[in-house]
């Protein structure tokens, strides 16, 4: 096969997300075939072997389609009389979560521990919805390279496939070292979950000492490319540590945001170095989000106006709508929120207000009139009275007065409605 043809080959299959290799016999190392599934997860170090001695069986001019246990599908093309082959795969025709996913897990019979990499390594696979698109692709392929007709079509069953991989569960080891994966997996569950405590605690400082420590721990490479293996790594890491924030009270309104945000900025990520300071900097955000958004000490009314009041400040923020909203006496609503966040309902809504203003006011070019209606405050006077009788000037000389930097260290020191909110979960905790 020319190198134009081989290059076609690949540019073809890549535009369809479709991993393939030219191959020719024998080759010292298979393990990038599965991505790394049986050697590096499974710790089945015979694939290499198994492969070489299975494709030499193949018939000359043969185009195989095969799934195996794990219902990945793969495809092999024997196009010449000599050994050499084009190897694609593995592609899923079926997302594997859920129900699906549980079903063949149990029907694996794979140790617990086994969980979550599975789940991981299928979350990196192409899935390939159209079969009948895929095998005439491969149709296509074989005509041109045997001649139309001139090949045979197999089709092997997972049951034949058993086989050749036997009982998986029996291969959880590296040689001469008995039981290594194992215990590499449960170190790793062992710091997640005390990293999960930490955050949902909002300790910040013990969550940096765990995800050091778990920087550090070998993590099987399930795919060939390193880097793409490790931003799934820190993506899976950033969904557990959402679940964590949440169970500690915090709304999704918060969460989701954050956690969108981090994919996009680990999809961003160049290098492996960068992959630990992420780490480092997901952990600090959602440790902050727990303690400024934690809302378990209060009653529901009381998180549900917070929720409300940092969705939307453009809303209604009355102490009348909130009571109709939520099908409460006014009175005692009032009463029940001055209780547990220490501040009338009215002097909560403006100190968000303004404070959402001073952003607005420093990292935009809005007018002053634009930025008090995006604070819900549509009376220019009003706000400008508020905005003064609240940070001690008028918002146009606080615009032309204040530095970012300046804002930074006034909220460092001065008490702000996060503050507040902190201070009243502390009392009534």
């Amino acid at each position: 096969m020319t190198q134009e043809l081989s290059d076609f080959i690949q540019n073809l299959f890549s535009i369809n997300n479709i991993p393939i290799h030219a191959v020719t016999l024998p080759c010292d190392d298979f393990d990038w075939l599965d991505h790394g599934l049986r050697c590096n997860i499974l710790g089945d170090h015979r694939l290499t072997e198994i492969c070489n001695a299975e494709l030499k069986k193949l018939p000359s001019f043969t185009l195989h389609y095969f799934k195996d246990v794990f219902q990945c599908n793969y495809v092999v093309l024997r196009y010449s009389g000599e050994d050499e082959f084009l190897l694609a795969g593995p592609v899923l025709f079926e997302n594997l979560t859920g129900a699906r996913f549980e079903a063949l897990f149990t029907r694996l019979n794979l140790p617990e521990i086994l969980r979550e990499p599975l789940q991981a390594y299928y979350y990196g696979l192409p899935v390939f919805t159209d079969q009948g698109s895929l095998e005439t692709l491969f149709t296509l392929l074989a005509n041109y390279l045997c001649g139309e007709g001139q090949y045979e079509v197999q089709r092997t069953s997972e049951n034949d496939l058993d086989d050749w991989y036997h009982m998986y569960s029996n291969y959880l080891q590296v040689p001469d070292q008995p039981f290594q994966g194992i215990q590499y997996i449960e170190e790793r569950y062992q710091v997640e979950n005390e990293l999960l405590q930490a955050v949902s605690k909002g300790n910040e400082n013990q969550a940096l000492e765990l995800i050091a420590r778990f920087n550090t721990i070998t993590l099987p490479q399930r795919l060939p490319d390193a880097l793409r293996d490790m931003k799934d790594y820190t993506i899976t890491l950033n969904t557990l540590l959402r679940k964590s924030a949440e169970q500690a009270g915090v709304h999704p309104i918060h969460i989701d945001a954050y956690s969108n945000q981090n994919v996009q900025q680990i999809e961003t990520i160049t290098s492996l170095d960068q992959i630990n300071q992420f780490r480092r900097k997901i952990v600090i955000g959602y440790c902050r989000m727990v303690n400024e958004y934690n809302l378990k000490g209060h009653s529901l009314p009381v998180q549900k106006i917070i929720n409300y009041v940092s969705t939307d400040l453009t809303a209604d923020l009355s102490l009348k709508a909130f009571a109709s909203r939520l099908n409460i006496n006014a009175s005692y609503l009032s009463s029940l929120f001055k209780k547990e966040m220490g501040v009338p309902l009215t002097e909560y809504v403006n100190q968000h207000r303004i404070e959402h203003a001073q952003r607005l006011l420093l990292c935009t070019d809005l007018p002053t009139k634009s930025v008090a209606v995006q604070c819900g405050v549509s009376d220019m006077h009003y706000f400008s009275r508020l905005f003064k009788q609240i940070v001690g000037v008028t918002p146009k000389v606080f615009r032309e007065s204040t530095s970012m930097a300046d804002y930074y260290h006034l909220n460092q020191s001065a008490p702000s409605s996060g503050s507040a909110d902190r201070t009243a979960r502390e009392k009534s905790g």
